[in-house]
Parts: C-alpha cells; structure tokens; sequence
C-alpha cells in the first residue's frame, strides 16, 4: 500500500537527519520494539493516527496528508508553529481591535498583535495550583507578537513552564517560552482537528493547563491523545475524553525567552 511506502521514505529520510543512526534505534525512539515497528512499515499491521503523530514529532514538517494519501509533498513548506521576534512596544501606531479583545498595530511594514497573557503557565507537566481558566481582567498583563495579517478569533499568550517539551531543538519548546495561541471552539471538535497542520496545543483540563502534542482522535469515542516531545519515561502519552477538557487553544508563534528586543 501507498502508506507504507511512504512511511518507509519517511523513516530513511528521519535518519538523514541524524533523528536515529538505525531503524532499530527509531523504533526505540518512538517507544515501540522492532519487531513491532516493522510490522507496521511492512503492512503487517495498521498505521494508527498515534503512530503517525509520534513520527511527526521528530519533524513537524513531515506532511501526514502526504504519508496517508500521497497528497502534496512529503515535508511542509514551513514550520508549523512560527518563531516570532521579541519587540518593544515604542512607537506602534494603533489600527484596530477584535472582537474578542485583541489589538493590532504597526511599525513600518510589519504588524503587531497584542492579546491577554495568561497569569499562570501552560506548564510541560501536571500542576494543580489553580481552579479557575478565566482569572479577574485586572490581573491578565499583555504580551505582543509580530504576525503577517489582521485575525478575528479568540486568542492569548501563555508561558512554558517544564522540560516536557524540550528535546533542545528549534522545534521544540523551552521553560519560559511565550507562546500565541488561538482557541479551537467546542463546536468543531467533532469534526477531524487537524493536528497534523496545527501539532501543538495548549489544553485545559480540570485545574491543569498544559502545552503538549496533540497526535490522535478518535471521533467515535470522542478522545483525544496527546504527546510530549521529551522522550523520558516520565512524559508518558495521555488521553482525554473531550468532556473533560475545558479549552483547546492551538500555538500559532512561539517567543523564545533568550531573545534580546528586536526593533
């Protein structure tokens, strides 16, 4: 079949890059066995959505549709979430604001977006230090993004707390990482969320609100199965029932923490 082939090209193209120096290592890097893993490049058993979300962890380009279906190109053209700029908030001329409360401005040729940013962290790890999602207006501070258009929608800023999703690569996230996010409302849920465009995500369930990989969804049992980047045993793969979780907010632009003002 199509797929297995090009899982097969996906996996040779994996350890180019340097993400494994075997197949068999790859298979370690996943959490599967060797034998199991080349049961399911070989056809011998099926590609699950689980899987293919593990593959793409290693690269965010890969191109699920592509691995499915054969559709398009097997790497993305860009990163899925973009590296945005720090920037000073001097001397942005004002435009417009949203509906929902964020504001837009400018610099020359290049736009800006300031949104509420969240008063406790999308942690890398379960906490439970705050009943609530929607703290008092007073206490939200604001953070600004450089984005390419004007949005409508819901969206915020949180920060990386945790090494859960630190593998230390480009792609990956950092304690003190911000993070843009825009919220997926509850009424497109039932409908196939497209993680394999959109991987990361922060969700909010019970008094936890973490930042994670979203890597499967099972529209019949209403579930969805997310991932963290770090491989260590204590970041293990969890699935929610779509009842249990209160917000999902896909990340659009990721502020590394290091970075010095950009003018």
């Amino acid at each position: 079949m199509q797929i297995h082939d090009n899982l097969r090209k996906v996996v040779i193209y994996l350890m180019e890059q340097g993400k494994a120096g075997s197949q068999r290592e790859l298979a370690a890097t996943l959490g599967y066995n060797p034998s199991a893993f080349s049961q399911i490049l070989n056809g011998r058993v099926p590609v699950s959505e689980k899987f293919l979300g593990r593959l793409s962890a290693l690269d965010p380009r890969i191109n699920l549709d592509w691995v499915r279906h054969n559709t398009g190109e097997m790497l993305l053209p860009v990163d899925p979430v973009v590296e945005a700029r720090m920037v000073s908030d001097d001397d942005l001329e004002y435009l417009s604001a949203n509906s929902k409360g964020c504001k837009f401005y400018k610099r020359g040729n290049r736009l800006f977006m300031t949104v509420r940013h969240v008063p406790y962290a999308a942690f890398g790890q379960f906490v439970n230090d705050s009943d609530r999602l929607d703290p008092v207006e007073d206490e939200w501070s604001e953070e600004t993004y450089e984005v390419d258009r004007l949005a409508r929608g819901h969206y915020l800023s949180f920060e990386v707390k945790g090494d859960s999703m630190d593998t230390g690569s480009r792609q990956s996230f950092e304690s003190g990482d911000r993070v843009l996010v825009r919220e997926l409302e509850r009424e497109f849920w039932r409908d196939r969320i497209r993680f394999d465009k959109r991987p990361y995500w922060v969700v909010v369930f019970g008094s936890s609100v973490l930042l994670k990989q979203m890597i499967a969804q099972d529209l019949i049992n209403g579930t969805v199965t997310f991932h963290s980047l770090n491989p260590s045993p204590e970041y293990a793969d969890f699935t929610l029932n779509e009842d249990d979780i209160r917000a999902l907010y896909y990340v659009i632009r990721k502020k590394p923490h290091e970075q010095d003002i950009a003018l």
